[in-house]
């Protein structure tokens, strides 16, 4: 009883918070959103049928419910937030809440402290408030990410951005932006750059969006360099991104297990500039990120695509990104293809420093590797 309780009360979470998520991105009623809002609903009714109360309190710091911790996690962490950022200490919940009241709730998560709504008691849905004091930004304590998580909960509502591209419909820059932030935040919480991406380098299965892995990787890169503030947001934004164009290419060429026929490379070989062009027209977008989209096939010596009839000076996010593009192509598990070992990677990119990426970057690259090697590897002291 006590585990079905706990189960039932996670996944409410995890909707209502990806719910509230969506709306950043597109609007309360978007058809996903309220999808989402009605597994979220369908939850609930589950939860009533093994706990009659639902009372969530927000006690020093922890969600409380039915007397104990809920179990932390990455939705929880998200709920808990956004509570404590509405200044809402606790939450009843009635078995007649129907799906208008609950959308109300969600609208009250996806809303960030300078996009304060007021908040009112229903008749299923009960807040209790306090005075809401906000932290200082800059001494505020960061929260190590788990990136596993991340992976799980960030990829709906970014293949729902995906989704509303392929659509031909804009979408919300802000929901983007606070994926980035929670990486550089990542980041942030290490001493060295590499180490936030240890969980990425140890995943030999396509569990990270292709998107995100670019982000992380263009992120350790920056970092190492010395890059920090509005550019190194930037670049993770343009990153996640850089194969927005792809959206408007075919499903039949991008799932094309054998190779394309020079039509069908014709055709591919638009999706940079199409890419571009759709986020210069979003707004909100840095126009970094237009310019990363553009870029990042072109290659370091221009042999790639698309082609210029003048002289082309690459930006730097666009080098970076075709070297996390390259790394993550080869160490990538998929159906149709089997990753390369570490080795074999190191020697295709040091083949292609000079040629097809940046020298000195990759050289960068490869010994942000080779240093992350080394801190997995056992210390004497340990050996011994």
């Amino acid at each position: 009883m006590i585990r079905a309780q706990d189960d039932h009360l996670q996944k409410f979470i995890r909707l209502a918070t990806t719910a509230a998520a969506n709306i950043a991105l597109y609007h309360a009623g978007h058809r996903q959103v309220l999808r989402l809002n009605t597994q979220a609903l369908n939850e609930l009714h589950l939860l009533f049928n093994v706990h009659p109360d639902i009372t969530l309190k927000v006690v020093d710091g922890q969600l409380i419910f039915s007397n104990k911790p809920v179990v932390e996690n990455l939705a929880v962490e998200r709920f808990l937030e956004s509570l404590t950022r509405n200044g809402i200490s606790h939450l009843q919940i009635e078995p007649d809440i129907y799906a208008e009241e609950l959308l109300s709730l969600v609208n009250i998560l996806s809303k960030a402290p300078k996009k304060q709504i007021e908040i009112k008691s229903s008749e299923n849905i009960h807040y209790g408030q306090v005075e809401i004091r906000y932290k200082d930004p800059n001494s505020a304590q960061l929260a190590e990410l788990n990136l596993a998580e991340i992976a799980d909960y960030e990829a709906d509502r970014f293949m729902d951005m995906y989704q509303a591209v392929r659509n031909k419909q804009k979408f919300e820059i802000t929901g983007i932006t606070e994926i980035v932030n929670g990486f550089v935040d990542a980041f942030n919480t290490q001493s060295d750059a590499f180490m936030a991406i240890a969980p990425l380098r140890s995943m030999d299965e396509y569990t990270y969006t292709h998107s995100t892995n670019i982000c992380m990787l263009n992120l350790a890169q920056a970092k190492v360099l010395g890059i920090e503030g509005q550019l190194l947001s930037d670049i993770g934004i343009a990153a996640m991104l850089h194969d927005v164009g792809k959206m408007f290419i075919s499903p039949d060429i991008l799932g094309k297990e054998g190779k394309l026929t020079e039509e069908e490379w014709q055709v591919m070989q638009q999706h940079p500039l199409l890419g571009a062009e759709y986020l210069l027209d979003t707004p909100g977008v840095p126009r970094l990120a237009v310019v990363t989209a553009f870029e990042h096939h072109m290659r370091y010596d221009n042999s790639g695509y698309p082609t210029t009839k003048h002289p082309w000076q690459q930006h730097i996010c666009s080098h970076m990104t075709a070297i996390s593009d390259t790394y993550d192509a080869m160490r990538t598990h998929r159906s149709y293809e089997t990753a390369l070992e570490t080795d074999q990677v190191i020697s295709i990119m040091l083949d292609l420093a000079g040629k097809t990426l940046h020298p000195e970057l990759t050289y960068s690259f490869l010994q942000i590797l080779s240093n992350l090697d080394k801190s997995r590897e056992p210390s004497n002291d340990t050996a011994q």
